[in-house]
């Protein structure tokens, strides 16, 4: 190569220069897209000013990134002049397989903000929809203030014709299709009110072909559950400007509801609507208007007027109540609409007047419903079996009701009457404050007073209370009988009050019950019986509820006591036992009946009892009581070594004693003129006794004058002859108990007399008493000399009797229902003193009145006036030789 040839410019190649120029290119766009990615957070608000309406901006918080094919954006919120319109989170967007993938953790919208004054730019939504990519939009979480609650998860799926939309929240769930220009309703789940089954809605709606027409045509249908298991067809239907809602029981072919609407021009109208309610005993119906003004311009500007009415009848005749709503305006900040309830309903024997003028105020997202003056709800009729009410009055004047509760003052005035416990009038008085049940504060202050006819008493009551949350209390308790007549007590002036407040905390989880109470009387009075001196009651009240709880404490009257209690309540029967002390038995005088004449002075006493009482039942009771070594007077008669068991029962007003058991009594001494020793005695059966329920004493005897005394099983009424049985009397011991100066008798005689108090020939019929051994009579010397100086004949017979052994006696006795007693007596013997080989017959008659008892016992005094007349008889005694 020659030299010049080296010293020539050297040509660029084409292709170099062509990778220059793309070089410059790209660093050209990549500092455009530095300059773009800086300046995102000015840059993007400034270009959307373009496309949004004057009054929306953009705001973004930051710059994006792009991470694994993921473009993240930064937060972007749109304002609406100065209020947070809408606010997405974190939008994350890629593309896979020709599907633009868009997904965001929360978008927030404010209804609350000021709508735009921008007019919409033309077009077809529908067709500008068609031009779109395919979409999938995830969203985790849509929130609508203030309904922030009621958020979801939303997803949108877009391909070409087809769009579906899906909505997942607490107490909304919806499915919705797009095809063309048909939306598929394919399911829509309310759930909106606690405890109800869920909503389903199902149907279709064609859109017109232009959007000033809106809706062309369209139909949803759904079905709603009563909680009796009732379907009800939900219908709506419609053709551009018109259509009807209707409600139907398709299984009993009747129309519920039936609601046709009309739009006429920015009027929305219900005319000629009716409805009706067959499912209560006695059907309602009635018919409806309703007339929305201005609604397709938004709520602020919407008015409203409305009128429902509701037809009843019952025992009263038919009824008619109206509510009437607005005519005003609608409000999303504030309202001042005024409604207006009037009217009365009748059902069965309960009327109910009603006069409720009101005011809804506030915001429509947390309204307040406020009652004006002249407010009043009205009860006149029967409620119930139980409680028939005179007139029931409730003033609401001053009353607001919002979603936090009730607010103001709570009255209601109560007179009524109740067949079994007589009228009654009862005031209540007071504040609340936010008070649904369970919620909020409700204080309150209660009096009145009324008639217990069960109890023959009149009662007054007064006191306070409140509700605050889940705890019902009772602070302040008097009430006041002037008196109690229950069963076979009565009671003076009893007084119920409280000890400790009363607590009722209404958890589901853990609920209780909680207080005490103090009961007192004057003096308590037991039929048949004694009587309690001041009793006093502290009972303690724990458990679950006021028809669930368990109860404690303990009875003081007097000296008797304290007397352990304790029970339980379960909402229709109240149960107790009662455990007396090992006490003395002076402290049990006064529950002795005073016509006893029984004076308690030595021993102890113990008892148990259980009791129940409910409506319709009385007073049920059952125990024992026990007397161990006791000592007392009975009139004029001590009673030693007294043991006693006690079981019975208490039923209608009616005791059984003995159940199990009968009453078992021993006494070691009775101390009389004829003492009685080792007494048994055993009684089982009813008091007051009857035919089918008599009262049998099972067992009487006793040891007396050195011989025994019983009688077999007595019944009351009686059914049989009761015999006492009279074993091995000794006569000197008699003779010694009733001290006649006159004569003596010594020998041991025995004998049956038949008791029997039904018959109508006598008491006694055809008893005997004979000696079991040899006896001897002896006059007194005196005596005998003075009945012998008045008559010769007289003083030779009173010579055989002046000592005589009997060898034979046998009396008969007879005791006629007028209580007479005829006792006729034949004695042979002989007097070894003149004659022991002549034998002496002496025949005698006495009659006397048994229910003078004491002086018929004076059998000496009478023998011997027998003795002194048969003397004086001419003949005198007959005696035969043999």
């Amino acid at each position: 190569m020659s030299k010049g040839t080296a010293d020539l410019p050297t040509r660029q190649s084409p292709g170099r220069a062509v990778l220059r120029i793309l070089a410059g290119l790209l660093a050209l766009a990549l500092l455009a897209a530095v300059l773009l990615w800086f300046s995102f957070p000015s840059l993007a608000p400034w270009a959307a000013r373009f496309l949004l309406a004057d009054d929306v901006r953009l705001e973004v918080s930051g710059r994006p990134t792009w991470r694994d094919g993921h473009l993240r954006l930064p937060e972007i919120t749109l304002w609406r002049s100065h209020c947070r319109w809408i606010n997405a989170e974190h939008p994350d967007i890629s593309r896979h397989e020709g599907i633009w993938r868009i997904n965001l953790r929360q978008i927030t919208l404010d209804t609350r903000c000021p709508s735009s004054s921008a007019a919409p730019e033309g077009g077809d939504p529908l067709s500008q929809l068609t031009t779109l990519p395919a979409i999938d939009l995830h969203l985790d979480r849509l929130v609508v203030l203030p309904w922030q609650e009621q958020g979801g998860q939303v997803s949108l799926s877009h391909r070409q014709d087809d769009t579906r939309l899906s909505f997942i929240g607490k107490q909304l769930a919806l499915d919705l299709r797009l095809n063309d220009r048909v939306v598929s309703i394919e399911d829509i789940r309310i759930n909106g009110v606690p405890m109800q089954p869920e909503l389903h809605l199902q149907g279709r709606i064609e859109l017109a072909s232009t959007p000033e027409l809106g809706v062309d045509k369209g139909k949803v249908n759904s079905q709603v559950s009563l909680k009796d298991g009732t379907l009800l067809d939900v219908s709506l239907a419609w053709q551009q400007r018109q259509g009807v809602l209707t409600i139907t029981d398709n299984r009993m072919a009747i129309t519920l509801a039936r609601l046709p609407w009309i739009i006429n021009g920015n009027d929305l109208r219900i005319e000629g609507g009716n409805w009706r309610w067959p499912y209560l005993t006695a059907p309602l119906s009635g018919g409806m208007s309703l007339t929305l003004s201005n609604w397709l311009s938004g709520i602020d500007t919407m008015g409203i007027s409305a009128r429902v009415n509701m037809l009843s009848q019952g025992l009263r005749g038919k009824a008619n109540a109206v509510l009437a709503v607005g005519p005003g305006p609608l409000s999303i900040t504030d309202n001042q609409l005024d409604l207006r309830l009037t009217g009365r309903a009748n059902h069965d024997d309960l009327s109910v007047n009603i006069a409720l003028p009101a005011r809804l105020e506030g915001p429509l997202t947390s309204p307040r419903l406020a009652m004006l003056p002249g407010a009043l709800v009205r009860l006149v009729g029967q409620v119930s079996d139980v409680l028939d009410i005179d007139n029931a009055r409730l003033p609401l004047a001053g009353v607001k009701l919002t979603s936090q509760g009730i607010d103001g003052r709570l009255q209601a005035i109560l007179a009524a009457a109740n067949p079994q416990s007589g009228r009654l009038k009862l005031h209540l008085d007071g504040r609340a404050s936010q008070f649904l049940p369970d919620k909020g504060t409700w204080r309150w202050r209660y009096w009145g007073g009324g008639e217990l006819k069960p109890i023959n008493g009149a009662w007054t009551l007064d006191g306070r209370g409140s509700w605050i949350d889940d705890t019902v209390s009772l602070t302040e308790l008097n009430g006041r009988l002037n008196s109690l007549h229950y069963g076979l007590i009565s009671a003076r002036r009893p007084a119920l009050s409280l000890k400790t407040p009363f607590h009722w905390r209404r958890s589901a989880a853990n609920p209780s019950l909680s207080g005490e109470v103090r009961l007192a009387a004057g003096r308590i009075d037991i039929e048949r019986a004694g009587h309690l001196d001041n009793p006093t009651i502290n009972l303690r009240i724990f458990g679950r509820d006021p028809q669930w709880f368990n109860w404690s404490g303990k009875l003081q009257a007097g000296e008797v006591g304290p007397v352990t209690l304790s029970g339980r309540w379960d909402g229709s029967r109240l149960r107790g036992q009662a455990w007396w002390p090992r006490q003395s038995l002076r402290a049990f005088q006064p529950l002795l009946n005073p016509d006893l004449a029984i004076t308690l002075d030595e021993g102890e006493f113990y008892a148990q009892t259980a009791f129940s009482a409910a409506p319709g039942q009385g007073l049920l009771a059952g125990g024992h009581g026990v007397v161990r070594n006791g000592d007392l007077w009975l009139g004029d008669t001590r009673l030693s070594g007294v043991d006693l068991t006690l079981s019975y029962r208490l039923a209608d007003e009616q005791w059984q004693l003995g159940p199990h058991q009968p009453l078992s009594l021993h006494i070691d001494k009775v101390a009389t003129p004829v003492a009685l020793n080792q007494v048994n005695i055993a009684v089982k059966g009813y008091y007051p006794f009857s035919h089918q329920r008599p009262l049998v004493l099972t067992r009487l005897d006793t040891h007396m004058l050195g011989g025994q005394v019983s009688l077999t099983p007595l019944s009351l009424p009686q059914q049989a002859a009761a015999i006492l049985s009279i074993d091995s009397i000794e006569m000197s011991e008699l003779i010694t108990a009733l001290k006649p100066k006159q004569l003596a008798i010594s020998g041991r005689v025995s004998g049956q007399l038949p008791i029997d108090f039904n018959s109508p020939q006598g008491y006694v019929r055809n008893g005997w008493v004979a000696n079991d051994n040899l006896m001897a009579l002896r006059l007194d010397r005196q005596f005998a000399d003075a009945i012998a100086g008045k008559n010769m004949a007289a003083g030779l017979a009173i010579d055989w009797l002046r000592y005589m052994e009997i060898t034979r006696s046998r009396a008969t006795i007879d005791v006629s229902r007028a209580g007479e007693l005829v006792l006729k007596a034949q004695v042979n013997g002989t007097n070894p003193q003149i004659n022991a080989k002549r034998a002496v017959t002496l025949n005698y008659r006495h009659q006397e009145n048994i229910f003078m008892l004491w002086q018929s016992l004076r059998f000496g005094g009478t023998l011997e006036q027998t003795v002194e007349k048969q003397a004086s008889v001419p003949g005198g005694p007959q005696g035969d030789t043999h």
